[in-house]
């Protein structure tokens, strides 16, 4: 198959970028070149993936500005669209795959397009009655299909027509299993977003007394205004236990993963699929997490971790741990640094099998080529 894949602008896409959607974009290309197809990806300068073509629209600097309240992204989105409608005919695509955030750049321009386009919703869009009103506005078209990266993500989606789900997959052998880790702190690495939970990841660390290290990118300017108002003098308050650092590589994040006690996530949004938690499991580290989003899916309480509910008006299942909220997560850790030696390394050996088992780039991306192949058979 001729593919043509949209991904971001703002983000260059490489192996091992820093965001999630990057990441996504990279392992699917590097999995449908290994099968023989043929991928033209669309992206921002300086991306480097297996694609054996890449189209650059932009530096992602430019893409990532904004100026007199206009947001450039959405523009340099718009020069992406036009220039894969200008190139169907050009490459003879079958198919587009969109990566992008605001899937309804590509709604807006489906009625152009003669091939199927397959959306991958990476965000909760289809979840909120606002959106979906917006998109039926604009016109859902019969070649537009989604794909949502996890079941609770499209067991929430009010739109029910042409969708499939594929679970997110990662590359295991780029993130060994550490069967002995050294280290003797919590992990939270993601994002620098309120949505993430740095600032309950804290106070689990805090009221359980274990040291805490947050890695987090900071990519935009009310993300740093977050962090200079509600993260940095918690944390220099209580240097002792907790730090910071900057995300610098992906050696020095295995070196992380293989080396936590546990990875605590307190997440605050029902996100599809993080893939920080795969590669955390992956490596043999368990999580405390809240029980929200793909979460419930991608953990097995008591057996990979614990799952925590959200708050007492927030209850999710009956989990291990029966407190709820930050008391929940606090206990969670505390149960994480009880274990036996047997018993932790027992939990890390089933973190690393159920990520072996459910959730590789191999399965996912055997899937999307099968939806690729029932859409195009119809």
């Amino acid at each position: 198959m001729k593919i043509a894949i949209a991904g971001v602008v703002t983000k260059q896409i490489t192996e091992h970028p820093l965001g999630g959607t990057e990441a996504f974009t990279s392992i699917l290309i590097e999995g449908l070149v290994k099968r023989g197809h043929e991928v033209t990806l669309y992206c921002a300068k300086g991306s480097r993936t297996k694609a054996q073509r890449q189209v650059e629209i932009c530096n992602s600097e430019d893409a990532m500005g904004g100026e007199s309240n206009l947001e450039f992204v959405y523009p340099y989105t718009l020069i992406e669209a036009d220039r894969i409608i200008k190139d169907i005919p050009k490459y003879n695509f079958d198919l587009i795959h969109v990566n992008i955030l605001k899937t309804f750049f590509f709604t807006y321009f489906a009625d152009q397009i003669k091939i199927p386009i397959i959306h991958t919703m990476h965000r909760d869009f289809f979840e909120r009655e606002k959106i979906v009103k917006l998109y039926e506005e604009i016109g859902f078209k019969n070649n537009e299909h989604f794909v949502f990266v996890s079941n609770s993500a499209f067991s929430h989606s009010l739109v029910k027509k042409n969708t499939f789900h594929v679970f997110n997959g990662i590359n295991v052998s780029k993130y060994p299993f550490s069967s002995h880790p050294t280290g003797d702190f919590l992990l939270w690495l993601s994002r620098i977003d309120p949505l993430k939970g740095p600032v309950e990841a804290i106070g689990s660390a805090l009221g359980s007394n274990k040291k805490l290290i947050l890695s987090g990118d900071i990519d935009r300017e009310k993300y740093q205004k977050y962090f200079d108002d509600e993260l940095k003098e918690k944390i220099s308050t209580n240097s002792s236990l907790i730090s910071y650092e900057k995300p610098v590589s992906l050696e020095r994040n295995l070196e992380l993963f293989q080396n936590a006690k546990a990875f605590i996530f307190p997440i605050r949004w029902e996100e599809p699929c993080p893939l920080t938690v795969l590669e955390s499991l992956a490596s043999g580290t368990p999580l405390v997490t809240y029980a929200r989003g793909s979460l419930v899916e991608s953990m097995a309480d008591g057996v990979t971790g614990f799952l925590v509910n959200p708050s007492d008006q927030d209850i999710r299942g009956n989990f291990i741990v029966k407190k709820t909220g930050l008391d929940g997560l606090i206990e969670g850790v505390k149960r994480i640094y009880s274990l036996t030696n047997e018993q932790y390394m027992k939990m890390r050996a089933a973190c690393r099998q159920r990520i072996e088992q459910n959730f590789t780039n191999d399965i996912m991306v055997d899937k999307y080529v099968d939806i690729y192949k029932e859409i195009l058979n119809k």
